[in-house]
């Protein structure tokens, strides 16, 4: 972590405390935040994602650099998937320009509006930039490397990709078909209305 966040003396810019983070925290509204311990054993909540390095970084970027969305709210699960682990993706930033980073885990935000609402959907993918400085970025900033899988070049045309309008549901059609229940093997009859 960055002293200079943590201390009253701004001349720790290019000074570093190791940390574990332990935990994590979302604010409706605010960048994400992290719990810590440092190896002197003191303690810190809502640490911001914008002031935890990997290594200390050659380039840096702004904290609207490294999260491109507040948090949605404070119901989040945090999920590494499998899938992705130790996957590099290409990030396109907020200005455009693109850094090379390597896949940590997932925050998901549930039970708000934003996410409940298939066009404000989000989740975050927490990504560890070559540079030191970790990222929380949504799935439409993110390009996937694999070179088992991922062999196409991109689509010229990204802006011709749609956002989701809804989100689907399999049960909304009791106007059409009823459940059997006699049975528990039950089948599923046309409604006759």
């Amino acid at each position: 972590m960055r002293k200079s966040y943590w201390t009253k003396n701004e001349d720790h810019d290019n000074d570093f405390i190791n940390i574990v983070c332990f935990g994590i925290q979302s604010v409706p509204g605010k960048i994400l935040t992290f719990h810590v311990l440092t190896d002197s054993g003191m303690m810190r909540s809502r640490v911001p994602i914008s002031e935890i390095y990997l290594k200390e970084p050659k380039i840096d970027e702004h904290p609207h650099f490294k999260q491109l969305w507040d948090c949605f709210s404070e119901n989040v699960a945090v999920i590494a998937y499998d899938f992705l682990a130790e996957h590099k993706c290409q990030v396109i930033l907020r200005d455009k320009e693109k850094v090379w980073a390597t896949y940590m885990f997932t925050v998901d935000w549930y039970n708000n509006p934003y996410s409940d609402e298939p066009t404000d959907y989000k989740c975050g993918h927490v990504l560890a930039a070559d540079d030191g400085y970790l990222l929380c970025m949504p799935n439409n900033r993110i390009f996937w490397r694999d070179s088992n899988f991922v062999t196409k070049p991109l689509p010229e045309n990204l802006k011709e990709f749609k956002v989701d309008t809804e989100l689907m549901s399999v049960e909304n059609i009791s106007n059409i078909w009823v459940e059997d229940t006699d049975s528990y093997y039950y089948d599923f009859n046309e409604h006759n209305s």
